[in-house]
Protein backbone atom coordinates (compact mmCIF):
# COMPACT_ATOMS: atom_id res chain seq x y z
CA UNK A 1 0.00 0.00 0.00
CA UNK A 2 1.95 3.32 -1.16
CA UNK A 3 0.75 6.72 -0.07
CA UNK A 4 -1.25 8.99 -2.52
CA UNK A 5 -0.47 12.22 -0.33
CA UNK A 6 2.92 12.26 1.87
CA UNK A 7 2.51 13.94 4.91
CA UNK A 8 6.47 14.47 6.26
CA UNK A 9 8.55 12.48 8.40
CA UNK A 10 8.89 11.37 12.05
CA UNK A 11 12.22 9.73 13.40
CA UNK A 12 13.53 9.47 9.56
CA UNK A 13 10.52 7.66 8.14
CA UNK A 14 8.07 8.80 5.74
CA UNK A 15 4.20 9.43 6.51
CA UNK A 16 1.65 9.06 3.93
CA UNK A 17 -1.95 8.72 3.46
CA UNK A 18 -3.99 6.88 0.94
CA UNK A 19 -7.52 8.72 -0.57
CA UNK A 20 -9.28 6.07 1.03
CA UNK A 21 -8.83 7.82 4.11
CA UNK A 22 -10.49 10.89 3.47
CA UNK A 23 -14.14 8.83 3.29
CA UNK A 24 -13.39 7.17 6.40
CA UNK A 25 -11.97 10.23 8.26
CA UNK A 26 -15.34 12.01 7.68
CA UNK A 27 -17.02 8.46 9.16
CA UNK A 28 -15.14 8.74 12.32
CA UNK A 29 -15.59 12.19 12.87
CA UNK A 30 -19.62 12.29 11.98
CA UNK A 31 -19.97 9.16 14.35
CA UNK A 32 -18.20 11.31 17.09
CA UNK A 33 -19.81 14.26 16.42
CA UNK A 34 -23.76 13.21 16.10
CA UNK A 35 -23.77 9.66 18.23
CA UNK A 36 -21.47 9.74 20.75
CA UNK A 37 -20.75 13.11 22.22
CA UNK A 38 -24.08 14.15 21.93
CA UNK A 39 -25.26 10.68 24.23
CA UNK A 40 -22.32 11.16 26.54
CA UNK A 41 -21.73 15.05 26.76
CA UNK A 42 -25.47 16.36 25.66
CA UNK A 43 -26.54 19.91 26.28
CA UNK A 44 -23.76 21.66 23.18
CA UNK A 45 -24.24 23.05 20.02
CA UNK A 46 -24.04 21.04 17.01
CA UNK A 47 -21.31 23.22 15.55
CA UNK A 48 -19.12 22.01 19.15
CA UNK A 49 -19.63 18.79 18.80
CA UNK A 50 -18.38 18.50 14.96
CA UNK A 51 -15.33 20.50 15.63
CA UNK A 52 -14.46 17.95 19.10
CA UNK A 53 -15.56 15.38 16.34
CA UNK A 54 -12.78 16.71 14.16
CA UNK A 55 -10.41 16.54 16.88
CA UNK A 56 -11.18 12.86 17.66
CA UNK A 57 -10.70 11.74 14.01
CA UNK A 58 -7.20 13.50 14.00
CA UNK A 59 -6.43 12.19 17.61
CA UNK A 60 -7.74 8.73 16.25
CA UNK A 61 -4.95 9.09 13.04
CA UNK A 62 -2.30 9.84 15.27
CA UNK A 63 -3.08 6.99 17.59
CA UNK A 64 -2.54 4.63 14.26
CA UNK A 65 0.22 7.10 13.57
CA UNK A 66 2.19 5.92 17.07
CA UNK A 67 0.76 1.78 16.60
CA UNK A 68 3.04 1.94 13.33
CA UNK A 69 5.81 4.25 14.09
CA UNK A 70 6.25 1.64 16.82
CA UNK A 71 6.73 -1.77 14.50
CA UNK A 72 8.48 0.72 12.08
CA UNK A 73 11.03 1.58 14.85
CA UNK A 74 11.61 -1.79 16.43
CA UNK A 75 11.68 -3.41 13.07
CA UNK A 76 14.52 -0.98 11.75
CA UNK A 77 16.22 -1.26 15.48
CA UNK A 78 16.07 -5.15 14.21
CA UNK A 79 17.82 -4.66 11.22
CA UNK A 80 14.88 -4.69 8.77
CA UNK A 81 14.73 -1.75 5.60
CA UNK A 82 11.08 0.58 6.34
CA UNK A 83 10.20 2.01 3.36
CA UNK A 84 7.10 4.06 5.56
CA UNK A 85 3.95 3.90 6.67
CA UNK A 86 0.79 4.79 4.74
CA UNK A 87 -2.88 5.45 6.78
CA UNK A 88 -5.68 3.85 4.83
CA UNK A 89 -9.00 2.29 5.08
CA UNK A 90 -8.26 -0.09 7.19
CA UNK A 91 -6.35 2.31 9.47
CA UNK A 92 -2.42 2.00 9.17
CA UNK A 93 0.28 -0.10 7.64
CA UNK A 94 3.93 -0.19 7.80
CA UNK A 95 5.94 -0.81 5.06
CA UNK A 96 8.72 -3.07 5.71
CA UNK A 97 11.11 -4.23 2.84
CA UNK A 98 12.86 -7.69 4.06
CA UNK A 99 11.76 -10.45 6.42
CA UNK A 100 13.18 -10.08 10.15
CA UNK A 101 16.40 -11.82 10.99
CA UNK A 102 14.41 -13.98 13.77
CA UNK A 103 11.25 -15.60 14.63
CA UNK A 104 11.96 -13.53 18.25
CA UNK A 105 12.73 -10.47 16.11
CA UNK A 106 10.06 -10.83 14.23
CA UNK A 107 7.44 -11.10 17.65
CA UNK A 108 8.51 -7.80 19.13
CA UNK A 109 8.13 -6.23 15.83
CA UNK A 110 4.35 -7.44 15.98
CA UNK A 111 3.78 -7.22 19.54
CA UNK A 112 5.29 -3.94 19.86
CA UNK A 113 1.99 -2.41 17.83
CA UNK A 114 -0.89 -4.01 20.75
CA UNK A 115 0.99 -3.22 23.50
CA UNK A 116 1.44 0.57 21.91
CA UNK A 117 -1.98 1.48 21.04
CA UNK A 118 -2.84 -0.30 24.80
CA UNK A 119 -0.77 3.03 26.18
CA UNK A 120 -2.22 5.29 24.35
CA UNK A 121 -5.30 3.85 25.97
CA UNK A 122 -4.16 4.51 29.54
CA UNK A 123 -2.75 7.62 28.50
CA UNK A 124 -6.56 8.42 26.98
CA UNK A 125 -7.98 6.70 30.32
CA UNK A 126 -5.93 9.06 32.50
CA UNK A 127 -6.85 12.73 30.49
CA UNK A 128 -11.15 10.92 30.51
CA UNK A 129 -10.74 10.22 34.49
CA UNK A 130 -9.26 13.61 35.00
CA UNK A 131 -10.53 15.99 33.37
CA UNK A 132 -13.53 18.32 34.54
CA UNK A 133 -14.46 19.29 31.15
CA UNK A 134 -17.51 17.37 29.97
CA UNK A 135 -16.86 16.83 25.87
CA UNK A 136 -12.65 16.52 26.64
CA UNK A 137 -13.53 13.37 28.89
CA UNK A 138 -15.98 12.28 26.89
CA UNK A 139 -14.22 12.79 24.11
CA UNK A 140 -11.16 10.98 25.47
CA UNK A 141 -13.12 8.14 27.01
CA UNK A 142 -14.41 7.24 23.25
CA UNK A 143 -10.47 7.55 22.24
CA UNK A 144 -9.48 4.70 25.03
CA UNK A 145 -11.88 2.47 24.03
CA UNK A 146 -11.48 2.39 20.62
CA UNK A 147 -7.45 1.96 20.61
CA UNK A 148 -8.56 -0.78 23.18
CA UNK A 149 -10.16 -2.32 20.40
CA UNK A 150 -7.67 -1.44 17.65
CA UNK A 151 -4.95 -3.30 19.97
CA UNK A 152 -7.41 -6.81 20.13
CA UNK A 153 -8.68 -6.56 16.98
CA UNK A 154 -4.61 -6.18 15.70
CA UNK A 155 -4.38 -9.32 17.88
CA UNK A 156 -6.75 -11.95 15.65
CA UNK A 157 -4.45 -14.11 14.24
CA UNK A 158 -4.78 -13.62 10.52
CA UNK A 159 -1.85 -11.63 8.27
CA UNK A 160 -1.65 -8.69 8.13
CA UNK A 161 -2.64 -8.16 11.68
CA UNK A 162 -0.30 -8.44 14.23
CA UNK A 163 -1.87 -11.37 15.58
CA UNK A 164 -0.73 -13.38 12.75
CA UNK A 165 2.93 -12.03 12.47
CA UNK A 166 2.94 -13.15 16.32
CA UNK A 167 1.07 -17.05 15.50
CA UNK A 168 3.76 -17.10 12.26
CA UNK A 169 6.46 -16.24 14.89
CA UNK A 170 5.98 -18.61 17.27
CA UNK A 171 5.48 -21.36 14.29
CA UNK A 172 8.83 -20.51 12.81
CA UNK A 173 10.75 -20.59 15.69
CA UNK A 174 8.78 -24.03 16.53
CA UNK A 175 9.79 -25.63 12.71
CA UNK A 176 12.93 -23.73 12.27
CA UNK A 177 11.71 -21.93 8.82
CA UNK A 178 10.10 -19.01 8.38
CA UNK A 179 8.59 -19.78 5.35
CA UNK A 180 6.97 -23.28 7.07
CA UNK A 181 5.23 -20.19 9.91
CA UNK A 182 4.18 -18.04 7.57
CA UNK A 183 2.60 -20.88 5.75
CA UNK A 184 0.58 -22.17 8.30
CA UNK A 185 0.01 -18.92 10.00
CA UNK A 186 -1.88 -18.06 6.80
CA UNK A 187 -4.11 -21.27 6.93
CA UNK A 188 -5.01 -20.49 10.39
CA UNK A 189 -5.56 -16.70 8.76
CA UNK A 190 -8.10 -18.15 5.77
CA UNK A 191 -10.14 -19.86 8.80
CA UNK A 192 -11.01 -16.34 10.34
CA UNK A 193 -11.35 -14.64 7.47
CA UNK A 194 -13.83 -16.96 5.88
CA UNK A 195 -15.58 -16.81 9.71
CA UNK A 196 -15.79 -12.81 8.70
CA UNK A 197 -17.04 -13.18 5.46
CA UNK A 198 -19.42 -15.85 6.25
CA UNK A 199 -20.48 -13.76 9.49
CA UNK A 200 -21.10 -10.73 7.03
CA UNK A 201 -23.10 -12.39 5.15
CA UNK A 202 -25.78 -13.37 8.19
CA UNK A 203 -25.53 -10.17 9.43
CA UNK A 204 -26.68 -8.81 6.15
CA UNK A 205 -29.22 -11.58 4.98
CA UNK A 206 -30.67 -12.47 8.20
CA UNK A 207 -30.52 -9.48 10.40
CA UNK A 208 -30.53 -6.90 7.79
CA UNK A 209 -27.49 -5.19 9.00
CA UNK A 210 -26.32 -4.52 5.49
CA UNK A 211 -23.84 -1.72 6.27
CA UNK A 212 -22.03 -3.91 9.30
CA UNK A 213 -22.71 -7.24 7.46
CA UNK A 214 -20.78 -5.97 4.02
CA UNK A 215 -17.86 -3.85 6.18
CA UNK A 216 -17.39 -7.36 7.99
CA UNK A 217 -17.45 -9.59 4.70
CA UNK A 218 -14.93 -7.02 2.94
CA UNK A 219 -12.51 -7.06 6.17
CA UNK A 220 -12.93 -10.61 5.76
CA UNK A 221 -12.18 -10.49 1.91
CA UNK A 222 -8.99 -7.91 3.02
CA UNK A 223 -7.44 -9.97 5.00
CA UNK A 224 -7.97 -13.36 3.06
CA UNK A 225 -6.31 -11.25 -0.01
CA UNK A 226 -3.73 -10.39 2.81
CA UNK A 227 -2.38 -13.32 3.72
CA UNK A 228 -2.13 -15.02 0.24
CA UNK A 229 0.18 -12.31 -0.76
CA UNK A 230 2.13 -12.68 2.10
CA UNK A 231 2.81 -16.34 1.68
CA UNK A 232 3.53 -15.53 -2.21
CA UNK A 233 6.31 -13.30 -1.21
CA UNK A 234 7.32 -15.40 1.63
CA UNK A 235 7.91 -18.26 -1.24
CA UNK A 236 9.58 -16.12 -3.60
CA UNK A 237 12.33 -14.94 -0.82
CA UNK A 238 12.49 -18.69 -0.14
CA UNK A 239 13.10 -19.40 -3.64
CA UNK A 240 15.70 -16.70 -4.33
CA UNK A 241 17.71 -17.02 -1.31
CA UNK A 242 21.48 -18.12 -1.42
CA UNK A 243 21.37 -16.95 -4.95
CA UNK A 244 23.90 -14.06 -6.52
CA UNK A 245 23.16 -11.19 -8.49
CA UNK A 246 25.14 -12.60 -10.84
CA UNK A 247 23.04 -15.69 -12.06
CA UNK A 248 20.32 -13.06 -13.01
CA UNK A 249 22.21 -10.24 -14.32
CA UNK A 250 21.66 -9.94 -18.24
CA UNK A 251 25.55 -9.02 -19.08
CA UNK A 252 27.51 -7.51 -20.95
CA UNK A 253 25.96 -4.52 -20.86
CA UNK A 254 26.12 -1.74 -23.62
CA UNK A 255 27.43 1.79 -22.64
CA UNK A 256 26.90 4.62 -24.83
CA UNK A 257 28.33 8.38 -25.42
CA UNK A 258 26.69 10.97 -22.84
CA UNK A 259 27.03 13.68 -25.84
CA UNK A 260 24.83 11.91 -28.26
CA UNK A 261 21.66 13.25 -29.27
CA UNK A 262 18.13 11.93 -28.39
CA UNK A 263 17.33 11.81 -32.25
CA UNK A 264 21.01 10.04 -32.91
CA UNK A 265 20.11 7.41 -30.16
CA UNK A 266 16.31 6.35 -31.39
CA UNK A 267 17.57 6.47 -35.31
CA UNK A 268 20.35 4.86 -35.47
CA UNK A 269 21.52 2.71 -32.13
CA UNK A 270 18.31 1.94 -30.27
CA UNK A 271 17.20 -0.08 -33.49
CA UNK A 272 20.05 -2.37 -33.51
CA UNK A 273 19.73 -3.45 -29.71
CA UNK A 274 17.04 -5.22 -27.49
CA UNK A 275 17.98 -3.51 -24.50
CA UNK A 276 15.46 -0.66 -22.85
CA UNK A 277 18.34 0.59 -20.14
CA UNK A 278 21.36 2.10 -21.14
CA UNK A 279 24.36 3.66 -18.78
CA UNK A 280 26.47 6.91 -20.40
CA UNK A 281 29.37 7.78 -20.07
CA UNK A 282 31.96 10.82 -20.57
CA UNK A 283 34.83 10.89 -23.00
CA UNK A 284 37.16 9.77 -20.50
CA UNK A 285 34.85 6.88 -19.77
CA UNK A 286 33.45 7.82 -16.68
CA UNK A 287 29.79 6.70 -15.82
CA UNK A 288 27.46 9.76 -15.76
CA UNK A 289 23.94 8.15 -15.95
CA UNK A 290 21.49 6.11 -16.92
CA UNK A 291 18.83 6.53 -19.81
CA UNK A 292 15.81 4.89 -20.51
CA UNK A 293 14.23 3.76 -23.75
CA UNK A 294 10.80 4.80 -22.92
CA UNK A 295 11.37 7.95 -20.90
CA UNK A 296 13.50 9.04 -24.42
CA UNK A 297 10.95 8.05 -26.58
CA UNK A 298 8.09 10.27 -24.97
CA UNK A 299 10.67 13.68 -25.40
CA UNK A 300 8.80 15.55 -28.35
CA UNK A 301 10.09 15.10 -31.54
CA UNK A 302 10.66 18.71 -32.16
CA UNK A 303 13.34 18.32 -29.13
CA UNK A 304 15.15 15.18 -29.59
CA UNK A 305 18.00 17.06 -31.87
CA UNK A 306 18.75 19.79 -29.40
CA UNK A 307 18.91 17.43 -26.45
CA UNK A 308 21.66 14.83 -25.31
CA UNK A 309 21.51 11.55 -23.54
CA UNK A 310 23.29 13.43 -20.44
CA UNK A 311 20.70 15.98 -20.27
CA UNK A 312 17.70 13.80 -19.55
CA UNK A 313 19.59 11.23 -17.96
CA UNK A 314 19.02 9.91 -14.54
CA UNK A 315 22.50 10.71 -12.67
CA UNK A 316 24.75 8.18 -12.14
CA UNK A 317 24.88 9.01 -8.26
CA UNK A 318 20.93 8.39 -7.67
CA UNK A 319 21.64 4.81 -9.75
CA UNK A 320 21.43 1.61 -6.84
CA UNK A 321 23.96 -0.38 -7.04
CA UNK A 322 25.89 -4.11 -6.29
CA UNK A 323 28.32 -6.68 -6.84
CA UNK A 324 28.04 -9.47 -8.58
CA UNK A 325 28.06 -11.86 -5.22
CA UNK A 326 25.74 -10.09 -3.45
CA UNK A 327 22.59 -12.42 -2.32
CA UNK A 328 19.30 -11.82 -4.64
CA UNK A 329 17.46 -11.38 -1.13
CA UNK A 330 19.67 -9.67 0.69
CA UNK A 331 19.75 -6.73 -2.62
CA UNK A 332 16.09 -6.68 -2.26
CA UNK A 333 15.52 -5.88 0.94
CA UNK A 334 18.61 -3.23 1.05
CA UNK A 335 16.91 -1.16 -1.86
CA UNK A 336 13.02 -2.02 -1.01
CA UNK A 337 11.43 0.33 -3.93
CA UNK A 338 14.63 0.88 -5.04
CA UNK A 339 14.38 -2.80 -6.94
CA UNK A 340 11.85 -1.04 -9.31
CA UNK A 341 14.27 0.65 -11.20
CA UNK A 342 17.61 -1.09 -12.93
CA UNK A 343 20.76 -1.79 -10.53
CA UNK A 344 24.27 -1.47 -11.91
CA UNK A 345 26.84 -4.56 -11.10
CA UNK A 346 30.21 -3.43 -10.79
CA UNK A 347 33.22 -6.24 -9.59
CA UNK A 348 36.32 -4.43 -9.08
CA UNK A 349 35.02 -0.92 -10.11
CA UNK A 350 34.06 -2.60 -13.47
CA UNK A 351 30.68 -2.13 -14.94
CA UNK A 352 30.31 -6.06 -15.50
CA UNK A 353 26.10 -6.12 -15.78
CA UNK A 354 23.10 -4.73 -15.33
CA UNK A 355 20.03 -6.33 -13.23
CA UNK A 356 15.89 -5.02 -13.84
CA UNK A 357 13.11 -6.33 -12.17
CA UNK A 358 12.22 -8.59 -15.09
CA UNK A 359 15.51 -10.41 -15.08
CA UNK A 360 14.82 -11.52 -11.19
CA UNK A 361 10.83 -12.01 -12.50
CA UNK A 362 12.55 -14.27 -15.58
CA UNK A 363 15.11 -16.57 -13.00
CA UNK A 364 12.40 -16.85 -10.45
CA UNK A 365 9.84 -18.45 -13.06
CA UNK A 366 12.66 -21.06 -13.97
CA UNK A 367 13.20 -21.93 -10.20
CA UNK A 368 9.19 -21.96 -9.33
CA UNK A 369 9.36 -24.40 -12.59
CA UNK A 370 12.30 -26.69 -11.53
CA UNK A 371 10.82 -26.64 -7.64
CA UNK A 372 7.81 -27.83 -8.99
CA UNK A 373 9.41 -31.10 -10.86
CA UNK A 374 11.11 -31.88 -7.97
CA UNK A 375 7.97 -32.31 -5.80
CA UNK A 376 6.18 -33.86 -9.02
CA UNK A 377 9.41 -36.53 -9.06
Amino acid sequence: MTPTIRLGRLFGIEIGFNWSLIFIFVLIAGAVATQWLPSTAPGHAATTYWLVGLAGAILFYASLIAHEMSHALVARRNGVKVAGITLWLFGGVSRLDGEPPSAGSEALIAGVGPLTSLGVAAIAFGVAYFTSNDLVGSLFSWLTTVNVALAIFNLIPAFPLDGGRLLSSVLWWRSGSRQAGVHNAVRVGRIFAYVMIAGGGVLALVFGQVINGVWLAFVGWFLLSAGSSEEAGSNVRSLLRFIPVSAAMTSPVVTLPDWVTVEQFLESIAPNHSFTTYPIHEPSGKLTGMVRLSDLVRIPAQDRRSKHLIDVARPISEVPVTNPREDLVGLIQRLGAGMDQRVLVFDNGQLVGILSPADIARLLSVRQTLAGRGRGA
